[in-house]
């Protein structure tokens, strides 16, 4: 039983292996420290050693998170379980020796290095050793395929389908592994004819099953909504985009109905690697007139549903008084926000329901 509890870990996960890096138009993408590309991420693996009866012998499995908090700094982060609100068995700051990423406190001395995290940890005072191996969490519907009467939205062809919310032609970047990349306003101010800002779609919806593939940089040192954000909107209603790799999944995070609902579990995905959302949303219903029933949305991040059949009470806003709004009656754009972020996306398609 114990081996089968720990082979579960490693379910549905691609153990990592080092590939060309796939970089994107500005300094976020281009200037990535060698230890972000080959250390930080998601760890699977086991306690061995394990005194007597201790938790760790009877509970074997073991993750752990390597999270970039500044240059030369990390954050790490041990659980049971990557995609469960598990208990948190130690959390603190850890520093890039050499090529190595080195932790120190108590009981717990760790290495991060590309054969993997090793060392030793406590839990209840009992010791036990570690030894992690680098893991790609993924998502099962990476590069998903738009069913029969989709509409493509974005195929890294062109941006044909959208444009930004004030008529213009969309400015963001092109790349050429496929991928769309936001060209923010900060970046170009003063820019003669402006450049950045949100894109919306041409066409216009209301119930839709919608699939994207995003991804945001590491960005050291900035923190909070400064990290990796943007929105997804559908009649104006938003799904929280940002770099929440490692926090603790609130409702101004990633998988959020921003000032509304926090995801279920923070199954956000480490900076480079590219990730998944799936939504159902199902518009206002208004009978006479008047409105009958809330927008719901169901949400999936990385195959993970974090908001289900959710009702969204309010427009969302950032005021409080903003989110007075009536409920739409009228179809309207899918929109991305540029929150001044060189976030990337990348397989875009939505089927009306």
């Amino acid at each position: 039983m114990m081996i089968e509890r720990i082979f579960s870990l490693f379910a549905g996960v691609f153990l990592f292996t080092p590939a060309a890096f796939s970089t994107g138009s500005g300094p976020e993408w281009t200037d990535v420290a060698e230890a972000d590309k080959t250390l930080m991420g998601d760890y699977v693996g086991q306690w061995s050693n394990a005194p007597e009866k201790s938790y760790q012998e009877i509970n074997p499995g073991l993750c752990a998170q390597v999270i970039n908090i500044d240059e030369g700094r990390y954050h790490l982060k041990f659980t049971q379980d990557h995609n469960l609100r598990a208990e948190i068995y130690y959390s603190g700051e850890a520093r890039l020796r050499d090529d190595a990423i080195v932790l120190k406190d108590g009981d717990w001395n760790v290495r991060v290095t590309k054969s993997g995290l090793t060392g030793k940890g406590s839990i209840g005072g009992k010791v036990a050793e570690i030894s992690l191996k680098r893991v790609q969490l993924g998502s099962p519907t990476m590069g998903a395929k738009p069913p029969r009467g989709s509409v493509v939205l974005f195929d890294g062809k062109n941006a044909d389908e959208w444009e930004h919310e004030d008529g213009r032609v969309v400015t963001w970047t092109l790349l050429g592994d496929g991928a769309m990349e936001i060209n923010p306003t900060a970046a170009n101010k003063g820019a003669n004819p402006p450049i950045g800002g949100g894109i919306q779609t041409k066409r216009k919806f209301k119930n839709v099953r919608y699939h994207m593939e995003f991804r945001y940089p590491v960005e050291p040192g900035k923190s909070g909504q400064g990290r990796g954000n943007s929105g997804l909107f559908f009649q104006g209603y938003e799904a929280q985009i940002l770099n929440s790799y490692g926090l603790d999944g609130l409702w101004n995070e990633l998988g959020a109905l921003y000032k509304m609902s926090p995801p279920k579990v923070n199954a956000a995905r480490p900076p480079m690697e590219w990730q998944t959302y799936d939504i159902s949303y199902v518009a206002p219903k208004f009978e006479n007139g008047k409105l009958k029933e809330n927008a719901r949305i169901t949400v999936r991040l990385n195959g993970i549903v974090v908001q289900k059949n959710e009702e969204l009470r309010h427009q969302t806003a950032h005021r409080q008084a903003d989110r007075t709004l009536p409920a739409p009656d009228k179809a309207m754009p899918i929109s991305l926000q540029d929150h001044s972020n060189r976030i990337q996306f990348r397989n875009i398609w939505v089927k009306e329901l």
